[in-house]
């Protein structure tokens, strides 16, 4: 149970458990939506024909393809079903696969990360984001939308993507389990006769792999450098920022309440469509105000994330 520097328990386990108590029609609907509003996007733009349609789309997809990363995340900490089975294959199937990774892999990754926040044994660690200047952030954001960051992207994903098993290594189909190497398989096959059938491959590049590639890996940098970079190195109140985005940004860069992050690191057990109430209940307590970081946008003002960073950087405080 989360407590404050002072020892403090900030939340009881009643109001915790009611919290953390998991709505299985809240998250599939979730999960729907995001399918829905996939779905009408591509189809919308095929339609439409015009490149302005499908470059609108690619914006739209790829932040949707966030926003089943952002769910799958909830299915690495089964935050999605009670069942563990289906929790994960329900997030394998819908919001893993679709994008290449491994809710098992991910979560193996990503639990380290929790266990580790902010020490050299984080996996995500970021040791040189805080010497970047804005000039910096803006090359890397115009790399990462225009796909010239691509192979640093793909490398960094490869600790829990499924690339590597196209490729036939074996290592990491076997840390998969057999029974999750053929699911993925026989994923990839379907798919595969589906836009053969229909004829929709080059729309499946277009609209599905190009978003994942670029305007994807923008929003994913954005959200990994806002959650911890400036933050303590101790990884309690102060390691996790929760970024108060509006809600244009919370469209664009934080769905499913992913930003109110530090939340979720003081207590992973609750869903997504919880962080948001937590949130506020933490707030209730002086230590915590006082004590989290806040940023008030992801992109603009001095109480932005990128502003946090600037201050950082001129005080020489560490990431």
């Amino acid at each position: 149970m989360a407590t404050t520097g002072r020892g403090t328990r900030i939340l009881g386990r009643d109001e915790l458990r009611d919290l953390s108590r998991r709505r299985p029609l809240r998250a599939a609907g979730t999960i729907a939506w995001q399918w829905a509003v996939i779905l009408a996007a591509a189809g919308t733009a095929v339609w439409w024909g015009h490149w302005y349609g499908y470059l609108i789309a690619l914006v739209v997809i790829a932040t949707r393809q966030h926003a089943l990363a952002v769910l799958m995340h909830d299915g690495a900490h089964r935050s999605l079903f009670a069942h563990r089975a289906l929790n994960d294959l329900v997030s394998d199937l819908l919001l893993a696969f679709p994008l290449f990774v491994s809710t098992s892999l991910y979560r193996r990754h990503h639990l380290d990360h929790h266990r580790y926040l902010n020490t050299e044994r984080d996996p995500d660690l970021d040791t040189a984001a805080l010497a970047h200047t804005s000039q910096d952030w803006a090359r890397l954001f115009a790399g990462d939308v225009t796909g010239v960051n691509l192979l640093k992207t793909v490398d960094t994903l490869d600790q829990f993507s499924l690339l590597p098993v196209l490729r036939g290594d074996r290592t990491v189909a076997l840390a998969m389990g057999r029974g999750r190497r053929n699911l993925f398989v026989g994923h990839l096959l379907a798919l595969a006769a589906v836009l053969t059938l229909t004829g929709s491959w080059i729309s499946y590049l277009l609209l599905w792999i190009l978003p994942s590639l670029t305007a994807l890996s923008m929003i994913l940098r954005l959200r990994a450098v806002a959650e911890h970079v400036g933050c303590d190195p101790d990884g309690g109140i102060g390691g996790t920022r929760t970024v108060l985005a509006n809600p244009v940004e919370r469209l664009l860069f934080s769905p499913c309440r992913i930003n109110y992050h530090l939340a979720h690191h003081l207590y992973p057990s609750v869903p997504f469509y919880n962080l948001g109430l937590l949130h506020r209940r933490l707030m209730q307590n002086q230590d915590v105000r006082e004590r989290a970081r806040i940023a008030r946008s992801y992109l603009f003002g001095r109480a932005s994330v990128l502003g946090h960073l600037a201050q950082a950087r001129r005080d020489g405080v560490p990431s």
